[in-house]
């Protein structure tokens, strides 16, 4: 299994909207792309993620389907319409 973990540095002024935007959308990507066992996305409540207001965790029940997500055409539908919430972005994926 693996776990793909992304933090998003809200940009300046999102709203509330757009923050359930960008969940709705990247909790959709389970249903576009084949391999994704299990996601969940949310803003922080905490106040010590650094400025990464929002996560996501996508979870794969192998390296290959892992591998298959990023250049999937769907991730790359998932960027051009919604990159313009986030000022940044990081990632850190593992095995499980």
């Amino acid at each position: 299994m693996i776990d793909h973990h992304v933090w998003f540095k809200l940009r300046d002024g999102w709203t509330p909207e757009d923050a359930a935007t960008l969940k709705r959308e990247l909790l959709a990507l389970r249903d576009k792309i084949d391999g994704i066992e299990y996601a969940t996305a949310g803003l922080d409540f905490s106040g010590r993620s650094r400025g990464f207001e929002f996560g996501y965790i996508a979870r794969f029940a192998t390296r290959a389907a892992y591998e298959a997500y990023g250049p999937h055409p769907e991730h790359d539908v998932f960027i051009a319409a919604n990159k313009h919430l986030w000022q940044d972005v990081m990632a850190l994926d593992y095995e499980i």
